[in-house]
Order: C-alpha cells, then structure tokens, then sequence
C-alpha cells in the first residue's frame, strides 16, 4: 500500500513540474496556432441589438435591402425613363441613406452607441493545427489601429490557451490592412509566418478613384466583368450550361451594340446625377469608413481628402491621416520580419476584369484589388493584354517575368516570396492554393522556388478547384482541352469568332 501511495505522490508531483512547462511555450505539437485575419464584412453590424428594434445593417439584410428599394423603385423607375438625373438623384439618396445613414461614423470616427458588433470573436479552446484556426473579426468602418491594439490581445490569449509563444497570421483581403497597422505599431515579435491573401496593402484603384470621384461605366469591363464572375455563379441545376449560355448572350449583346448603347446612356445618366448623390449620401456615409480610407493608394490620397470634404481637424481627420503611416511602413516591415527569419508569403490574383464603375477599369486585378498594390509593386500588362513590346525589349533580366508576359515581379518589395495566380478571382476558395498555405506554414525553407509544383506564376483551375503553373498566353483551346465544359467549349467558340472579326477588320 505504502507502494502505491509514493507512486500516487511521485506522478502528481511529475505532473506539477510539467504544467510550467506547457504554459510557457510547451506545446508540444510543434505546429504554433494559426490566426485568420478575415476580410471586409467577416463581422456584422446591428442596430439597436437585443431589443425589439433590431436591424442588421450589415452583414446586409436582403429583406431590409429590398423594402428600402421597393419604396424608392417607382420613383426610380420613372425617373430613369424620363431621364431625369435630378430624380435619380434623389431616389438613389434616399435609397442609400436609408439603407447605410446609420452606419456612418461621427466627427471623431465613432460609431453611433446603437450600431455596435455584438459578436465578435474571442479565443476559445486549446486546439489548433494545420486545419484549425482562430478567427479574428473586427469593425470595417473603424480605425485598422484599434484593430491592431485587440489583435495584440487576441494573440496573447491564443498564446495562453496553447501553450506557444508565437503565432502564424493568414490574412485575406482588408486582413492585410489590420496586419499592416498591427506590424506598425506592434512590429513582428512573437509571429512566425505571415500570409497575405488578396490583400490591398497599398490600396486599390476603386477606392481612390471613387473617392475622387472618378466614376465611369464602359462596356467593354462590364462585358469582361460579367465573363469573369459567370463560372463563380451559384445557378443550381444544369450549372455549365446555364453558364455558357449566359457567356454567349453576354457575347451577343456586346456584339450587337446593346451593351454599348446601355452603358452609355447609363454613364451619362450617373454623371449628372453623381455630384448629387455624392454630396448628400456616399461622402457623409462612405467618406467617414476609416477602414475604406485604408483602401486609398497614396497617389490619390491628396485629392481625395479635398473631395471628400475631410474635415480640417478632429478625431476622423487625424485617424484618416494616421493610416498613411502603416502604407508607407508596410514594405520595410514585411521585408525586416523575413530577414528576421519569419516565413513571408504574399499571393495576389491577376488578369480579371476589376469593376466596371471607375476609370482605371484596365487595371489588372483580382477583380477587386489590382495585382500591382497587392503585390507591393509589380509591374503589370492591362488586364486580358501583356507588357507592351517597349518594355519587354528593354527588360534585361526576365527572371521573375511571367510565361504569358503579363507581370514582371522583380519590381515587387518581397519577389522571392510573392505568388501570382491568373484568373483568380478575389479571394475565392481553392483547393491548390490551401495546400500553397500548408507548405508555407510547414516548410523550414520558403520562396518562389521552394515548391517545384507551385512556381511563381499560377493559374486557376475554378472546375477542377487547383492550380497550375502558367506555361503561356490564356489559351481558350487549352482551357477546353483541360476542362471539357460546356462553357468552356463556348469560350473557344467565341475566342474564334474573334479573331475572325479580327481579320476581316
């Protein structure tokens, strides 16, 4: 018995000694947990929450979005076929006050007491791995800082709950903007590998050019926009050939002047009725969005603070201004934490029409963040067009040029550790790329020459969720062969028909 009782007392005492062990980075998995940083809109905003009054404002509510148009919708209506743009722009204020007014931010960039976000993440648990993460949300609207000040804490409570002393960080979209203030203000002790997804870390051309207000509606990015989000449709049943018959009409119309003459009268029609809905709802609304300040390139900043009415001094002014700060410092800190040994990727989506609304639409993109500022500075071909001859003759060293000749990389901060991935469309789920991530995370060694099945230069292969390296120039009679869809087979149809367009003109 006396046997058993010091074995008893020698296994608690072993276990005692332990648990200091495992609190102070003791884990033994060898794996450090992962955060994901998630994207714009990864949090809903309520108002009024917990009463008999509340309404989601965002996360949009469908139900909200469409009793709000259905009041504005005949006045809408009449308006447009009268073109009247005076109408139109007091329907659209109406419909966009209503739907967003609560959403702004005061003076002092706060939001109003009634419009908060109940539910925001909290670290939870103990498990974690290469397919388990913790999930960081936060506030769009508010300032990327006091996002980084609740990701510090974030991080020290993921740190106590494993047992790890760092972290890796995956950030998608406006994660990299919250990354950007966290690494300003908090540098990079404590992480061990960064990923930017999709990420604006020098901005977008949408955000700058509409909060200069550089607004236009072509017909040649709608068309292109609209073949580009086709494959990305959820339509159910018959899913291809509902898509490649929505890709020939699309085709058709375009052909056929219809898109053009649309466009037209639409751009017309936004033009007079755009100073309007700017000064009475986007600036008093959008212009007051930190978080989408975020998004302005440097280059239009200037511009956009007069356009945007910022005001001259106070809280709003000062945390607009601040952020430049992140943007001018992002460069060398991504560059010092992976001198420092912290595994660095950047993937960025290229060779997608961006949105059709603003005047840069030939801007290559991932449809929403252009490949040059996601990539901290690569230099890019129009979207759908290569690098114009001058500049590929000139280049002397073709190393991180692209096979299809549509990006030069060697201009990025980080080349050695920036991927790009042709008609990848923002963001969007991939098999291929999510084992990219694995081999990042668990890699000793990372660069564009670590992983011989994942160079460089990718493309996306949306029907067989993976990627590919890119051998050439987009081919439709490649694409068919490696996928034989239906809309893939009228892509090729097209393609054909123009180029004989092509040689007849």
């Amino acid at each position: 018995m006396k046997k058993i009782i010091s074995l008893l007392l020698c296994a608690v005492i072993l276990c005692c000694a332990a648990v200091p062990a495992l609190a102070d980075g003791g884990c033994p998995c060898g794996f450090s947990p992962i955060i994901y940083v998630g994207p714009l809109g990864c949090s809903s905003i309520v108002r009024d929450a917990g009463t008999d009054n509340e309404q989601q404002l965002w996360k949009i509510d469908t139900k909200f979005l469409l009793t709000n148009l259905k009041d504005v919708l005949p006045q809408l209506t009449k308006a447009m076929l009268l073109r009247n743009a005076e109408q139109i722009g007091d329907a659209l204020v109406k419909f966009v006050n209503a739907c967003f007014g609560d959403l702004a931010l005061d003076s002092e960039g706060r939001s109003k007491a009634n419009v908060t976000t109940p539910e925001l993440n909290v670290p939870q648990g103990d498990r974690h791995g290469p397919d388990s993460d913790y999930y960081f949300d936060y506030d769009f609207r508010l300032d990327p800082y006091e996002h980084a000040d609740r990701l510090h804490e974030f991080i020290a409570q993921v740190k106590a709950l494993t047992g790890h002393d760092s972290v890796k960080l995956k950030c998608s979209s406006m994660g990299g903007v919250v990354l950007s203030a966290y690494l300003d203000k908090y540098g990079y002790d404590g992480i061990d590998v960064i990923i930017c997804r999709c990420c604006p870390l020098l901005g977008t051309a949408v955000a700058g050019e509409a909060f200069c207000g550089k607004i236009e509606l072509n017909a040649t990015a709608l068309t292109r926009y609209g073949e580009d989000a086709i494959p990305y449709l959820e339509t159910g049943f018959a899913d291809d050939i509902i898509e490649g018959t929505l890709y020939a009409l699309l085709n058709v119309l375009k052909g056929a002047g219809v898109i053009d003459g649309l466009c037209s009268l639409g751009d017309r029609l936004i033009q007079d009725a755009a100073d309007k809905v700017f000064q009475e709802a986007l600036i008093p609304i959008f212009g007051t969005f930190l978080g989408i300040w975020a998004f302005v390139p440097e280059e239009y900043f200037d511009e956009a603070v007069r356009f945007m009415n910022v005001p001259a001094q106070g809280g709003l002014h000062d945390k607009i201004f601040a952020y430049r700060s992140a943007m001018a410092h992002i460069k060398e800190n991504l560059k010092a934490a992976r001198n420092d040994g912290v595994k660095v990727c950047l993937i960025c989506g290229y060779n997608v029409q961006r949105t059709p609304l603003v005047t840069l639409w030939k801007s290559t993109s991932d449809g929403t963040v252009d490949t040059k500022y996601a990539s901290l500075g690569a230099t890019c071909g129009s979207v759908k067009e290569p690098l114009d001859d001058a500049y590929l003759n000139a280049l002397e060293n073709k190393e991180y040029l692209s096979p299809d000749h549509m990006i030069d990389a060697s201009t990025c901060a980080l080349p050695e550790c920036t991927w790009f991935v042709r008609d990848w469309l923002h963001c969007n789920g991939n098999a291929g790329i999510d084992e990219l991530f694995n081999l990042v995370m668990t890699s000793d060694e990372v660069s564009v020459r670590s992983f011989e099945e994942f160079p460089q230069f990718l493309e996306a292969d949306d029907d067989a969720d993976t990627v590919r390296p890119v051998t050439g120039a987009p081919n439709a009679w490649a694409r068919l062969k490696s996928s034989p869809s239906y809309l893939n087979f009228i892509r090729f149809l097209f393609s054909i028909v123009k180029q004989l367009i092509l040689l007849v003109k």
